[in-house]
């Protein structure tokens, strides 16, 4: 009976004795088992299915945000739960060659490790469960909260997530238990005993890794500088990351190297005791520590960029669906000028905005709604070769016109007053910039056969040409036009804006091309009007067809009615969803942050020990002591945050340029939540400074011969 019960004491007792380091790991596997099973268990909840039932894709965000949370988690845990394993086997070696001194084989040793490893794992599984479970009804009542869905009632337990997560977990232990069996294996009882004892060589400056870092942070901070279009910021931005992490990688493991032996050579600066023990102690452990630097930085990096970048859209989102669904219920019509009425026949015939505002009209009266204020707004769309006066400049944009009266409304300011043959002018293109080109120009625009590829140098293939004086530049009115948001949105090219000075001329201009497309909205507010009646007016008025031709309004290719309820949903949807995923990540990745600022502080002050007892020994009293460790810590712990910050500033240009594709335009808002991410990050990594140099000090305080006895 003995014999069975020995490997599980011995495993128990060594567990106890070296809670210091089992413990957090132990915590580590609880928080992360948790998270995960939360994950699984909202992707496999059934009550999402009817999440919105109607006006929204509520199940659909659900699943694909915990789809990629899973993913990442996953990732995260393999790297994490491995490295940190590694850890502790490197702080045991000593303690398991002393086991084989004492006569314990390797397979007595391995016999051991199985048994912690079960404790590990029952443990850690068992209790991350009950957490996961006990957390999931809150965790889905604040998802439902943020997606500004209705929420579900009762409780229950999804066995599919218990099953996914304990077998994932059960395969990480059995993995880390392998590593170590192997790792065991090839070492000698000597080098066991050693282990926590090799000491390190000052290290050299390895110039090719220096000039990698330089290169790799320069291209990243060189993406993130230059890049001013946001379909090219989506390419490159994960490309602008990489570079930026191997160039922290080499900052934290060869510069700061380059930097401490740049203080050492200063005499006046490191031949005094807190600089002298300060530095001699980073550069003789930055070659291995560095790495851990590195990876806090990272992390932190990581975790602001993700909070203040959710909450930016989730806070933002107000302002996303007034530009997306500017009232109650739009209506949009999408006219094509040319208009088949038989074989071989085409006419092309006006659009009828006047008759397509009273169909609108007597639509709702006929339902027995009423409109409480509306208007309308016109523009035509399509490409065209545009020249400034007799230069043979050219380019082939999209340009929106739209008369002056839709441009009052959509822009606040009065009608402009143009006369014929006038224009204001906006343009994303960087070839305004050009000092001759200006106000006052004479501006032309060719519309040509583009569908056939014609030559564009050839006059005779253009439609028509059409002359504008530039009188003044406008405001910047594209995301108020529903069209113009959906090509925002997929980045197709820089587009630009001209103001003409009536309807009647985009009339003409429609019927002189066959390719621009006129499009018409009627936007309706209704007073006190439910998402679900916005739904059900929506869906009768467009119940019935409606023969435009007939009425005069020209072919009416597209007929869309949408409504605000359903706009708003699904933007809340999103962003919710967006939050919920960013803020729960953050969370998983500061458990990690701060389990390696733990062991990092833990590991030093056990290097430190023995060091610090011989300077005492010698005349170094404990104020100079707790100063240079004072010193120590605060310039190791707070480089990382310093770094990151860095790494934030140079990133914060790509974030505002990938919002905009979400229709989130407000720089000074991610600026805001940046800022106040990055505040609230700093509290808590002094707060977590503060527990975990309290450990380094109890460590080092300690007499390395009365902690032996």
């Amino acid at each position: 009976m003995r014999k069975h019960s020995f490997y599980p004491r011995l495993a128990a007792r060594s567990i106890k004795s070296n809670r210091q380091f089992y413990l957090p790991y132990l915590l580590t596997v609880i928080g992360t088992c948790a998270a995960m099973y939360i994950l699984y268990a909202l992707y496999f909840d059934p009550g999402f299915d009817r999440l919105g039932e109607g006006t929204t894709n509520g199940q659909v965000y659900t699943q694909m945000f915990m789809m990629i949370g899973i993913f990442l988690v996953t990732g995260f845990c393999f790297v994490f739960l491995i490295s940190t394993n590694s850890f502790l086997m490197k702080r045991r070696q000593k303690e398991l060659g002393l086991y084989s001194v004492l006569g314990l084989s390797k397979r007595n040793i391995a016999g051991i490790m199985v048994c912690e490893s079960l404790y590990i794992g029952l443990v850690g599984i068992t209790l991350g469960l009950a957490l996961g479970i006990l957390l999931h009804k809150l965790m889905t009542l604040l998802l439902h909260s943020l997606m500004r869905m209705p929420a579900s009632f009762g409780f229950e337990v999804q066995l599919a997530a218990v099953f996914s997560t304990a077998l994932f977990f059960a395969l990480m232990i059995v993995l880390t238990l392998l590593f170590n069996l192997v790792r065991v294996g090839r070492l000698k009882p000597v080098e066991l005993l050693r282990g926590g004892e090799v000491g390190e060589k000052e290290p050299k400056v390895n110039w090719l890794v220096v000039v990698i870092g330089v290169i790799s942070l320069g291209i990243g901070y060189g993406i993130a500088v230059v890049v001013n279009n946001s379909m090219i910021a989506i390419g490159l931005y994960f490309i602008a990351v990489f570079f930026v992490i191997v160039g922290t990688y080499c900052l934290f493991t060869s510069l700061s190297i380059l930097a401490l032996k740049a203080l050492k050579r200063n005499k006046r600066y490191y031949y005094k005791s807190k600089h002298f023990i300060t530095v001699s102690g980073m550069l003789y452990r930055m070659k291995r520590n560095g790495v851990g630097l590195a990876n806090i930085c990272i992390i932190a990096t990581m975790v602001m960029v993700m909070i203040s970048g959710t909450l930016s859209m989730y806070l933002g989102a107000g302002e996303m669906v007034d530009l997306s669904a500017p009232a109650d219920i739009v209506m949009q019509a999408r006219h094509y000028y040319h208009y088949t009425e038989g074989e071989g026949e085409e006419t092309r015939v006006p659009m009828g905005t006047e008759k397509l505002n009273a169909y609108a009209l007597s639509r709702y009266s006929e339902l027995g709604y009423e409109p409480t204020s509306g208007y309308q707004v016109e523009y035509l769309d399509f490409s065209a070769e545009a020249r400034f006066g007799e230069d043979d400049l050219r380019v082939t944009p999209t340009i929106y016109i739209v008369p002056a009266d839709t441009y009052a409304l959509l822009s606040g300011e009065d009608a402009p007053q143009l006369a014929p043959g006038e224009a204001l002018f906006y343009t994303e293109s960087d070839w305004w910039e050009d000092p001759e080109m200006g106000f006052n120009s004479s501006f032309k625009f060719l519309i040509s056969d583009v569908v056939n590829g014609r030559d564009y140098t050839d006059p005779a293939n253009y439609e028509f040409t059409r002359e504008y004086r530039v009188v003044g530049e406008c405001k910047n009115i594209l995301n108020s036009l529903v069209r113009a948001q959906a090509v925002i949105s997929f980045g197709e090219g820089a587009m630009n804006l001209l103001v003409v000075d009536s309807s009647d001329t985009l009339e003409e201009l429609g019927l002189q091309t066959q390719h621009g497309v006129h499009y018409w909205e009627g936007r309706y507010d209704f007073a006190q009007l439910s998402g679900s009646e916005q739904l059900d007016l929506v869906d009768r008025v467009g119940s019935e067809p409606y023969d435009f031709g007939a009425a005069g309004c020209g072919y009416v290719g597209f007929f869309m009615t949408d409504m605000r309820a359903s706009v708003e949903s699904d933007i809340y949807g999103l962003t919710g969803g967006f939050l919920f995923l960013g803020v729960f990540l953050g969370i998983v990745f500061m458990m990690a942050a701060v389990l390696i600022i733990y062991y990092k502080q833990v590991s030093e002050g056990y290097e430190d020990q023995r060091r610090f007892s011989i300077m005492r020994k010698v005349g170094l009293s404990e104020r100079e002591a707790r100063r240079s460790i004072r010193s120590q810590i605060l310039t190791v712990f707070y480089l990382p945050l310093i770094v990151a910050a860095v790494h934030i500033a140079f990133d914060f240009r790509l974030v505002v340029l990938l919002l905009t594709l979400f229709q989130l335009n407000n720089a000074a808002l991610t600026a805001l939540c940046t800022l106040g991410t990055l505040a609230v990050f700093c509290l808590i990594y002094a707060a977590v400074y503060a527990l975990t140099a309290r450990a380094y000090y109890k460590i080092v305080r300690t007499d390395p011969e009365e902690a032996r006895t």
